[in-house]
C-alpha cells in the first residue's frame, strides 16, 4: 500500500511526512516518528493526517527543547 504525501508549515518551516489508511487506522510517518489514529466516519483523511503531523512536530520540538536545556550548563562550562 502506498502512502500519500503531506506537508504543513509551523513557525515558517515546512514539515513533511506520509500517511496511509489500513483497516480504518490512519498512520502518519515522518523521519522522527509515527502516529496513528482511528478514522472517524466524517473526518477527511487529509485533515486527520495534518493534525497527527502537527502533533508529531510539537512532540519533536519539545524533545529538542529538553535536550537543549540539558546541555546548556555543560556548554557554559566549556565556554569559560
Amino acid at each position: 500500500m502506498s502512502g500519500h504525501a503531506i506537508q504543513i508549515k509551523v513557525d515558517g518551516r515546512t514539515y513533511s511526512g506520509t500517511y496511509k489508511v489500513d483497516r480504518q487506522i490512519l498512520t502518519v510517518t515522518t523521519n522522527y516518528g509515527r502516529k496513528t489514529a482511528e478514522v472517524g466516519p466524517r473526518v477527511p483523511h487529509a485533515t486527520l493526517a495534518d493534525q497527527l503531523l502537527h502533533d508529531l512536530v510539537r512532540e519533536e520540538k519539545g524533545r529538542k527543547a529538553r535536550r537543549s536545556k540539558r546541555f546548556t550548563p555543560f556548554l557554559s562550562l566549556v565556554q569559560r
